[in-house]
């Protein structure tokens, strides 16, 4: 595609399927298994090692300062 000297811009989302289709490519085709299982492994160990911290964060994090009962030593007995 000829676009006259300038530089053409990918989206974001022919960007990521690059990617990801070169990922697909050595780890599925170019790698033998020996390597190919272990970096397979650390890459989902990493997914779910993010995809908890998400979930953690989105409620198992400390209630807001609004929602929050204090007590007066008072109160407890």
């Amino acid at each position: 595609m000829d676009t006259g000297g300038e530089w053409a811009l990918a989206s974001r989302w022919d960007v990521v399927g690059g990617i990801v289709r070169l990922v697909f490519g050595l780890v599925f085709h170019d790698l033998p298994e020996w390597v190919r299982y272990p970096l397979l492994a650390f890459g989902c160990a990493v997914v779910v090692h993010l995809g908890l911290g998400w979930l953690r964060e989105r409620f198992g994090g400390p209630a807001d300062e609004d929602e929050v009962v204090h007590e007066s030593e008072a109160d407890v007995r």
